[in-house]
């Protein structure tokens, strides 16, 4: 659409903006040249359901291909059954009591550090082993029983074939059907690197199934990555367990095992210190037992056989400061052992970062309180890290102060080490001192006391060490861990994928979506002309007309067949059908050209396109119908001599035409042919010549334009497509206007460009263009066509209809508007 100066039109070249005021004619019909045009056009709903209507082959594609995916997909996939379990991470309190019983906060790890924990490889591992996830059985017979309680292989291929024979045996092959061996139900199979023990084998003979060993690390590292874990809630301490397999059964045997190896561990990790004292007074307790019984032995075999039954004052009294130092001694030595290990267990904690405050020495004050700083500061530190990092000076103080005190605790438990080191040697002294003295006694004496001491001191420290025994074992079995199960897993009886309604929604959803896409991402990327005002826009030519389209009705009859039965005969709907929207866009090309050519004698009118198949011929056939219909002489050329069709449209298919008339072996009276359709003669193209070019633009041509224009009111040629070949461009020199045929969809804008620059450039006398819906691929854009142009004023709603004539059987139904008009006026049809 062209506006004047006054409307504001936007004229662009490069980065430059300007207003060209300058008034458009006919004759200069583009007078911004070297500037595009932006015209801000509103944007309606029914551009949006335009471009979807003509793009809805691929809006279906796109719909069909995603929706029949997912429902593929949804019926297709084997269901997942979920089980869950729920785990509670109580708080810790230090020794009990303290700091943290008061504040309800604990020091040990957060919640974050439990699920790793929990999820951890070595848990997994045990998981695999517990539950045999490694073992795959596969292709098992119907109405078959059996049970593997065992199965190894040191195999490169562990694939194993078991076929059950008579009364409870069976043959083991390899992969390859190599037979490994027979073995017996119940008992174990060993041969070939196969370690096999089947049980409750059931079945009749020849029923197999194949047992396979995966790879132990693989199985681990996918039954870690299928587990989830998460807290429930934030600041909950419930943690939530799932696993998600095929096998309802095994995915709650999964979780449950795994919660259950979890709890275990966080026991055993719990009891380690009191595990130590109790292992290490295991061992005390089975030496001193056996010196025990030895010495009591020897003790009785002594005192029969050498009547001594009693020892003197000293001798007894040496007795007892023995058996007190032996008893001391033992006692430091069990001590001693504890901070050894509280020792390395700190020097451990201190490396990874980690609060660790020992059992022993917690009576003491010194050591208590360093353990509430301590706790004081771990709670310091989890306050910070809510909305810090660890990298935070805050955070990174805070950490100093709890590695000092760590460092003060090991330097005490360190001192306390060393303390008892030199408090053993001190008891170990005294010992020899006393031993001296026993030395001195009489021989008999000496013996009895010798076998006295070893009997006392061995049932003075059974006695001590039982006593510390069942201290450590009531401690261990008071240690508890803080992970209790709260829920644990039971069989899933729904899957939870795939959830069909949602994902049939889900799919419908998407494939509309993406069906919308597509249409908008084909139209982005469709660079052709749609409609009139893109292409005065991008030529600067007017419009003359927009030629609906004429295509199959819906018996699938050609609509450009004859109504008199001869189907090789195109259409010449402004004759034939004279009621039709399509005989109507004629006659308003012939005003278009009546109007562009008053006061001036234009005889010779050219009609061309810019790529073959655009319908050039179908136009110029039914232009020329509709020129004759007002009285005038006209003669329709067909100068296409290189794939000529025009004689199709009259049944002229092996006539004389303009190649024998220029090359001479015909005259032009000759070869000129009566339609019969009023006072239309009709040229035909004729052989085809090897130089159409050069026969074209001969003198003998021009003369031949010249004579027949003083016999004739219009001379319409229908010229070769312009980009094909240079016939068009030739013969412009003959006429005196030019219509340009383009087709709705069919000329991309660089095309359309081009030709125009080829009009200019051979100053061709280019008067419009008439649009030409040839493939019905502009229905859409009518619609927003009639909205401002010509047609849409007299209700020629090319999407919906035309109503302005009373269609005949041979046409399409009346639109919506002239229907709805119709029953307004009470002639409804």
């Amino acid at each position: 659409m062209f506006l004047s100066p006054g409307h504001g039109k936007r004229a662009v070249s490069g980065d430059s903006e300007r207003i060209h005021n300058q008034d458009v004619t006919m004759e200069n019909p583009n007078p911004y040249n070297g500037y595009t045009y932006i015209d801000e056009e509103e944007v309606h709903l029914q551009d949006y359901i335009n471009v979807l209507f003509r793009r809805r082959k691929s809006v279906v594609f796109a719909f069909c291909a995603i929706f029949l995916s997912v429902a593929l997909y949804t019926f297709l996939v084997s269901p997942l059954f979920e089980a869950k379990a729920t785990l509670h991470v109580r708080d810790e309190k230090v020794n009990g009591n303290g700091l943290l019983d008061d504040l309800g906060l604990s020091r040990e790890n957060p919640i974050e550090t439990e699920v790793e924990i929990l999820r951890s490889r070595t848990n997994i591992e045990e998981v695999v082993k517990r539950l045999h996830l490694d073992w795959q059985i596969d292709k098992q017979s119907d109405e078959m029983d059996f049970a593997v309680r065992e199965f190894a292989s040191t195999a490169e291929n562990p694939h194993y074939v078991v076929r059950l024979l008579d009364a409870g045996r069976y043959r083991v092959a390899d992969a390859d059907g190599n037979a490994v061996g027979i073995g017996q139900a119940g008992h174990l199979f060993s041969a070939g690197g196969l370690r096999l023990l089947i049980d409750n084998l059931r079945g009749h003979e020849g029923q197999e199934f194949e047992l396979s060993l995966r790879p132990f690390n693989q199985v681990v590292l996918g039954l870690r990555e299928a587990i989830k874990a998460s807290e429930v809630g934030k600041g909950t301490n419930i943690i939530q367990v799932s696993y998600r397999h095929t096998d309802p059964e095994l995915a709650s045997e999964v979780v449950n095992a795994l919660s259950s190896v979890y709890l275990e561990r966080n026991i055993l990790l719990k009891s380690e210190e009191a595990n130590k004292s109790v292992e290490f007074i295991d061992k005390q307790l089975q030496s001193v037992r056996e010196n025990l019984d030895t010495a009591e032995e020897q003790l009785a075999a002594y005192k029969s056989t050498s009547g001594v039954v009693e020892m003197g004052t000293e001798a007894t009294s040496l007795i007892g400061l023995l058996t007190g130092q032996e008893k001391e001694l033992a006692s430091v030595e069990l001590l001693r052992r504890q901070a050894q290990f509280a020792v390395a267990s700190l020097k451990t904690a201190m490396a990874q970062k980690k609060s660790y405050v020992p059992a022993v020495l917690m009576d003491d004050p010194v050591v208590s309180s360093m353990a509430e700083k301590l706790a004081t500061l771990e709670v310091e530190k989890r306050r910070l890290l809510v909305d810090l990092t660890e990298m935070h000076p805050d955070v990174r103080a805070v950490q100093g102060q709890i590695m000092q005190i760590q460092d003060k605790l090991l330097s005490t438990y360190q001192q306390l080490l060393s303390g008892l080191s030199k408090q053993s040697d001190t008891v170990r002294g005294d010992l020899q001192r006393y031993e001296a003295r026993v030395r001195q006694l009489p021989a008999a004496e000496r013996d009895l006391a010798r076998l006295t001491r070893r009997s006392t001191v061995n049932a003075e420290i059974y006695t001590f060490l039982l006593q510390k025994h069942e201290e450590a074992r009531l401690a261990r079995a008071a240690t508890i861990g803080n992970v209790n199960i709260i829920d644990p897993a039971i069989v899933p009886d729904r899957p939870v994928k795939p959830q069909k309604a949602k994902n049939l929604l889900l799919g419908l959803i998407v494939g509309c979506m993406a069906g919308i896409g597509l249409a908008f991402l084909l139209e982005y990327l469709d660079d052709s002309i749609k409609d009139g005002e893109l292409a005065k826009r991008e030529v600067g030519v007017p419009l003359l007309s927009v030629i609906p389209y004429i295509g199959l009705d819906r018996k699938g009859k050609d609509r450009q067949a004859l109504v008199d039965g001869n189907s090789s005969r195109r259409v010449l709907i402004a004759q034939f059908k004279p009621k039709s929207a399509a005989a109507e866009a004629f006659r308003s090309l012939r005003t278009s050209l009546h109007f562009s050519s008053l006061g001036r004698d234009k005889k010779v009118l050219l009609v061309t396109s810019a790529f073959p198949s655009e319908g050039k011929t179908t136009i110029s056939g039914n232009l020329a119908v509709t020129l004759a219909q007002t009285g005038n002489r006209v003669l329709l050329v067909g100068c296409d001599l290189r794939k000529p069709t025009l004689q199709e449209m009259f049944g002229d298919h092996h006539a004389v035409g303009l190649t024998e008339v220029l090359v001479g072996d015909a005259k032009v009276e000759e070869a000129i042919k009566p339609t019969g359709l009023f006072q239309l003669d009709f040229l035909p193209s004729g052989a085809v010549p090897p130089n159409p070019a050069e026969l074209l633009e001969s003198q003998r041509m021009k003369n031949l334009v010249r004579e027949l224009r003083d016999q004739y009111d219009v001379i319409l040629l229908d010229a070769p497509p312009v980009l094909a070949v240079t016939d068009a461009t030739i013969l412009t020199s003959l006429a005196e206007q030019v219509v340009w045929v383009l087709q709705v969809g069919g000329v991309s804008i660089k095309a359309a460009r081009r030709v125009k620059e080829i009009m200019d450039n051979i100053k061709a006398p280019l008067i419009g263009f008439v649009l030409n819906d040839k493939n019905q691929e502009g229905q859409g854009y009518y619609g927003g066509y009639s909205r401002y142009g010509s047609y849409g004023r007299y209700g020629y709603g090319y999407g919906y209809g035309y109503g302005y004539y009373q269609q005949d059987k041979m046409t399409a139904k009346p639109g919506v508007v002239g229907r709805l008009l119709g029953r307004w006026t009470g002639k409804e049809g």
